[in-house]
């Protein structure tokens, strides 16, 4: 069965391309005036930030490696082979404000894919972030949704500022057979509820 994955991803894109292909921008928030914080929202498209390189699901017997994706020239969220997970670059990462988004397809050429059984995955499930500096986020999952594929909702997936959110994306609902491809999108959100530090590689005993 083929599945194809269709996402229109347009909200803030230029803002972040202009950002990633530049040089990194560290956000620096000075004191306006004694003790007072300065309260410009912080927004992840213009801080640093460590790509998430890999994600580990329990209750799917999911662990699978993560790459960068972005925009296909016709607007729609580039999603990479049936093995992989793709990272939306031009949003938030782990441990920043907004959405860190990752999409897999269900199945393709005849493969199941990573986000096959996303749509069982109940709230209270558990979801780990490996990031590329080594450290894991972990989040814990809150929702499952069902939208048209021209439906979702930007405020809650394409934002790098408000609150931290792992949304987790793929293919659902109805299947058009005339065109191979799924008219919904089921999406997932988790909440951070922990971090772990980089796992100690060092072969030299502890004092």
């Amino acid at each position: 069965m083929f599945a194809g994955f269709v996402v229109f991803a347009i909200a803030g894109t230029m803002v972040a391309r202009n950002y990633l292909n530049g040089d990194g921008v560290v956000l620096v928030v000075d004191n306006a005036k004694g003790d007072t914080p300065n309260t410009i929202p912080t927004d992840a498209a213009t801080v640093e930030r460590f790509a998430p390189q890999s994600i580990r699901i329990g209750d799917l017997e999911l662990d699978n490696s993560v790459r960068a994706v972005g925009i296909e020239d016709d607007g729609e969220l580039e999603v990479p082979d049936e093995t992989e997970v793709g990272w939306y670059q031009y949003g938030s990462a782990p441990g920043l404000p907004g959405a860190t988004v990752l999409a897999a397809h269900v199945s393709w050429n005849r493969t199941i894919g990573p986000f096959h059984q996303l749509g069982n995955l109940e709230p209270g499930a558990r979801v780990d972030v490996v990031a590329d500096d080594g450290s894991t986020r972990v989040y814990e999952v809150v929702e499952r949704a069902v939208y048209d594929k021209d439906s979702l909702p930007i405020d809650r997936i394409w934002t790098t500022t408000g609150d931290e959110t792992l949304v987790l994306i793929t293919c659902g609902g109805s299947y058009n057979s005339n065109i191979r491809r799924y008219r919904q999108n089921i999406v997932v959100y988790a909440l951070p509820v922990d971090e772990l530090p980089p796992e100690d590689d060092s072969t030299e005993p502890r004092v």
